[in-house]
């Protein structure tokens, strides 16, 4: 993980003339989708949707939002030095693996392909993971917000990732997350920054970009998603869950190439691909449903958000945080 990204000193742009170096990114960065057909679906606003999910979270599910999670994937791998999670866990007591909210599987697979020995559950809302799999891995559909049906204490690990517009209850969610860990076995929680920007310059305020983030929030709220979790919310909750040892690593992803430091700058790029249909994944359904945006208009405030990203002038950053806990061997651990 880069020091920089992980501290708190502000991130130094860099200043030399544009280059084609974000054009050059996606060269070696294209992703096959992993993708089995879709089994229930409605369309809205020129996106596919699936019925148990088009009003709960608003995101679609079509292969241009499945090649996006895959790319987000990879972010997420480069922000901690190519690993896939940072909980403290052994193959030694590790034979089943929870991946909550898997998407398109790809976490689920890449654990299973390296811990061939753990019986890995890819659990989601929505059937878009690949119809082949590893011997050790199978995908499951439910609801994470209704009552789990597993055995309690059957998971030595559980991974949960980028669930925030979609968990509307989270202490309920890591109460059951807790009851189905195994005593001595780890929770991690990985979510990223929703609503919100950073910036440690005046390049931000007033941009569209700006707006785009404030109109997002907006209507996130109208929608009834949360919009305040962070890390130490997380924290808590995990904490209040019954986990202990509880703690949390902050990493920065810049919103663009914009850095001067090379792995910083070469995490933006990638992030620019990922926000070039990201943007519109996240937000267009909660324009036109809650923001009163027809979808012309809210086209092109997110066209304009993006021009912001890709022109280097906005020095804006997200953050990701790594929640870690673990379930005490005992009660009287």
């Amino acid at each position: 993980m880069s020091a920089q990204l992980a501290g708190t000193t502000p991130i130094e742009a860099d200043n030399t003339p544009f280059s084609d170096y974000e054009n050059d990114a996606g060269s070696e960065l294209s992703t096959q989708s992993l993708t089995s057909s879709i089994r229930a679906h409605v369309y809205e606003n020129g996106r596919r949707y699936h019925l148990k999910s088009a009003h709960k979270n608003y995101m679609p599910i079509d292969e241009t939002e499945q090649d996006r999670l895959d790319l987000a994937h990879h972010i997420f791998c480069m922000i901690r030095g190519g690993a896939i999670y940072m909980a403290p866990i052994s193959d030694d007591d590790l034979s089943n693996v929870l991946d909550a909210g898997t998407g398109t599987g790809i976490w689920a697979l890449d654990f299973g392909d390296l811990h061939p020995g753990s019986q890995v559950i890819g659990l989601d809302l929505v059937p878009i993971q690949p119809s082949w799999t590893y011997p050790n891995i199978k995908f499951e559909c439910d609801d994470l917000e209704k009552e789990w049906t597993y055995k309690p204490d059957f998971f030595q690990y559980i991974h949960s990732r980028t669930l925030a517009t979609s968990i509307r209850d989270w202490p309920r969610y890591l109460g059951q997350c807790f009851k189905h860990t195994a005593p001595g076995g780890y929770i991690e929680v990985v979510e990223a920054m929703v609503g919100q920007l950073r910036c440690d310059d005046d390049t931000y305020d007033g941009t569209p970009l700006h707006k785009y983030i404030e109109k997002f929030r907006e209507c996130l709220v109208k929608s009834g998603v949360p919009v305040n979790i962070n890390g130490d919310y997380i924290k808590r909750c995990v904490e209040g869950a019954g986990y202990k040892d509880v703690y949390v690593e902050a990493t920065r992803v810049p919103w663009g190439p914009w850095p001067k430091s090379p792995l910083a700058k070469r995490i933006g790029a990638i992030n620019q691909l990922n926000l070039e249909t990201g943007l519109e994944a996240y937000a267009l359904g909660v324009f036109t449903a809650f923001g009163g945006m027809t979808k012309e208009d809210a086209k092109k405030l997110i066209a304009d958000a993006f021009k912001d990203i890709a022109s280097r002038k906005v020095h804006a950053y997200s953050y990701v945080w790594n929640v870690i806990g673990k379930k005490p061997e005992a009660a009287s651990e």
